[in-house]
């Protein structure tokens, strides 16, 4: 376990991705994203916000990593980064939760 200097530096480097789904609207972005990858129009129609507001939440949410996009003409698609989990599961490593995450069979608990 990591205390002090070394343990605020760590959690400095991951503050900015957990600041990209701080926010209500974005974890239900992401949650919708999870889904399939869509354009920011369609994104406001599923979360009922005006697309601007989405736009913005994008904005955000991909300067932090959390999405990808890709330009297919005049439009933007935009699809989760799985690669964000990862870089979380690396935050926690070591720890008794990471272990936990990784050893844990959610469909057999489930049904047990």
């Amino acid at each position: 376990m990591i205390t002090g200097i070394r343990l605020k530096e760590k959690s400095k480097k991951f503050s900015r991705i957990v600041r990209g789904v701080s926010q209500a609207h974005r974890l239900g972005i992401l949650y919708i994203l999870s889904h399939k990858p869509m354009e920011a129009h369609d994104i406001a129609a599923n979360i009922d916000l005006p697309e601007n507001l989405v736009s913005h939440h994008l904005k955000l949410m991909f300067a932090s990593g959390w999405v990808k996009k890709t330009r297919i003409g005049r439009n933007m698609m935009y699809e989760v980064n799985s690669r964000v989990f990862n870089k979380l599961l690396i935050f926690f490593e070591g720890t008794p939760l990471s272990r936990k995450i990784i050893f844990k069979d959610p469909i057999r608990e489930k049904y047990s």
